[in-house]
């Protein structure tokens, strides 16, 4: 008489390569997927952070533009007051800085030098004040500069100064125009003025 069959238990050796296998393929799978979700995630993230650097530099440097302090022709006297002054790569004068930068802090800050510098392919915007040197933009290109208007933007010329006059007429604000071309971002174009006539009038001099 021929015993019963048992019900076979378990995987056998080829059924648990097969299962091995499938298994091992479907990891590689989901392992290949995370890594390039990784990889497009850091690009990602890389590309916000630098578009988030270059949004700050524009933004300081709207604000440095707007900060200089230009005495109108009839307030500024040659020898007592700094001028404002300006070429392709340079732009100092005195600043009252409306809100603090990374290059200082808000309020007087006395003297203030933007400078243009292209070494090794690379155009940098610097900026001093105080004592301090900082780099707020920095980017390949082959060109960079200031530019400046007294017309509202009609005409531009690479170099400005403020205007003397007859300091026994009557001042009238001034008003310069100033196109920054920088690394990585589009021309600046903002306006230093002189203000409010209490902030250039004055009566230390006869």
């Amino acid at each position: 008489m021929v015993p019963p069959l048992h019900p076979r238990s378990g995987f056998s050796l080829i059924e648990a390569l097969v299962v091995l296998a499938i298994g091992g393929m479907a990891l590689a799978i989901i392992f290949s997927i995370g890594i390039k979700a990784g990889d497009t995630g850091f690009g990602l993230g890389r590309r916000a952070m630098a578009a988030a650097d270059t949004e700050l530099s524009t933004n300081d440097l709207r604000s440095l533009l707007r900060s200089y302090s230009v005495r109108p022709a009839g307030s500024f006297v040659e020898g007592v007051d700094r001028p404002v002054e300006g070429t392709s790569t340079r732009l100092v004068g005195e600043a009252v800085m409306e809100r603090a930068t990374q290059c200082a802090p808000q309020g007087w800050a006395g003297e203030l030098a933007l400078e243009i510098e292209q070494r090794d392919g690379l155009i940098s915007v610097v900026c001093q004040a105080n004592g301090r040197r900082v780099t707020l933009a920095s980017g390949p290109g082959a060109r960079g500069g200031f530019q400046y208007s007294s017309d509202a933007g009609s005409t531009w010329s690479d170099t400005w100064r403020t205007a003397q006059g007859d300091r026994f007429a009557e001042p009238r604000s001034a008003r310069v125009w100033i196109r920054l071309t920088g690394p990585g971002m589009q021309d600046i174009v903002e306006t230093a003025g002189s203000g409010r006539p209490q902030t250039w009038a004055r009566d230390d001099l006869d």
